[in-house]
């Protein structure tokens, strides 16, 4: 299957929402080359690295200069990143840092407008510290392109800042307006419809979609459509939830990131869901596109940190029954840093999801399961990876190590005939 929304990946001309790529630049299809591992180094004054290393957990953005092999770009921002997640659990309680490198964004119009690099706006360069292999998200965002869902571009990339080496990151396209309107601009005209990041459909006011906008902020924008969505989604019910999705949505595609998803066993995702102790729970990870002049919303993942995990903590440790259970006690248990968590069918939209579109899932499971996430094509990936890598971990002194690195991709070797069988039908 092939999705409409799932094009881009263009070259030098990538220009986005009008920003303005400097002359005789790199095009994103080569700063994505998953065949070379790029350097990135960034030159910036000590003043400003003293105030990112100050308190890596404000994300506040400094200036820098980056240079890319011959070309160079001025005055570009730079930040960590990660939030609750990925960054503050590289702290301890007394706040001294423990992971030996931090997720990273360049963001390359905060101070000059309209500035792009290689026709993007940001890049993210994120740690991989849970993940000695250093391939899941190459992996895993390759499986949802091949499935026909829009999802972001990955590579491996090395960082360097005034000279040290930060080592070998996992370099992520940025979900933002120049990702839609690359994505999406043959499907809808421009590519510029409302982006919303983790806001589920299940209110029925505007203010929680206008605060998860990403694109449009200061357009006067409606978030009409949502609203809609969103009633229409929690009026639907077994009967009907079919019709209703369809109207709404690309159901393949859905079906399709369902199907990665439960593969890749993302447990921090679409079916995860974390409540505070007054019992208001949301999900993570993931956007909406609205598609301009239809009624029609595009699901988009993100953040790859927590999948591919064998045995998923989520199940073994915190007890979570899998997505398509149908929960006999919604009651919220204790996870994890004071998070509780809640069955994912005890939320309507996936429990219709499951009980309606389970025969879809199913199909499109073995479609994939014989296709891209294939034994073969997965071990020829990883080959190709393994090949790409290992010089570079030999002397990624801030990585897991070449010992750590070799015995990270066999146990991912060996984890995946597992994560397949899990969902095999």
């Amino acid at each position: 299957m092939v999705c409409a929304a799932c094009g881009g990946g263009g070259g030098a001309d990538d220009s986005g929402d009008a920003g303005i790529d400097a002359p005789a630049g790199p095009g994103s299809s080569e700063v994505f080359d998953t065949t070379v591992v790029r350097r990135f180094e960034l030159t910036m004054t000590p003043e400003a690295w003293n105030t990112l290393e100050a308190d890596p957990r404000a994300e506040t953005y400094v200036p820098a200069d980056l240079r890319y092999g011959d070309f160079a770009l001025g005055n570009i921002a730079v930040r960590y990143k990660g939030g609750i997640g990925s960054l503050a659990t590289c702290f301890d309680q007394s706040g001294n840092r423990t992971c030996p490198k931090l997720s990273m964004k360049l963001k390359f119009d905060e101070y000059v407008q309209g500035q792009r690099f290689a026709g993007l706006k940001r890049l993210n360069f994120h740690h991989m510290n849970r993940d000695p292999s250093m391939m899941k998200d190459r992996l895993g965002y390759g499986l949802f392109r091949a499935a026909g869902v829009p999802a972001p571009r990955a590579a491996h990339a090395r960082l360097i800042i005034n000279g040290m080496d930060l080592g070998v990151y996992a370099l992520i396209e940025e979900i933002d307006g120049e990702f839609v309107e690359d994505h999406f601009r043959d499907l809808d005209g421009s590519g510029e419809g409302n982006l919303y990041k983790e806001v589920w459909p299940v209110y029925n006011v505007a203010q929680p979609y206008l605060n998860a906008l990403e694109t449009n902020e200061d357009q006067n924008p409606s978030v009409d459509r949502m609203v809609r969505f969103a009633a229409a989604m929690q009026a639907a019910n077994a009967s009907t939830f079919r019709a209703v999705l369809g109207q709404w949505t690309d159901v393949p595609t859905v079906v399709s990131y369902l199907a990665v998803d439960r593969l890749i066993d993302s447990w921090d995702g679409i079916v995860g869901w974390y409540c505070n102790q007054q019992g208001a729970c949301i999900n993570h990870n993931y956007f909406w596109y609205e598609q301009v002049g239809s009624d029609r919303m595009w699901l988009i993942p993100w953040d790859l940190d927590n999948t591919m995990m064998v045995p998923s903590p989520i199940r073994t440790a915190y007890n979570m029954p899998d997505w398509n259970a149908s929960p006999s006690d919604c009651t919220l248990r204790m996870v994890f840093l004071g998070f509780y968590g809640r069955p994912p069918a005890c939320d309507r939209i996936i429990g219709l999801m499951a009980q309606v579109l389970w025969a879809d899932y199913q199909a499109r499971t073995t479609e994939l399961l014989a296709g891209p996430a294939s034994a073969a094509a997965l071990e020829a990936e990883i080959v190709q990876m393994e090949a790409l890598l290992m010089p570079e971990v030999m002397t990624d002194t801030k990585g897991p190590g070449i010992t750590a690195w070799r015995q990270g991709v066999a146990d991912l070797r060996a984890d995946i005939p597992v994560l397949r069988a899990r969902v095999t039908p």
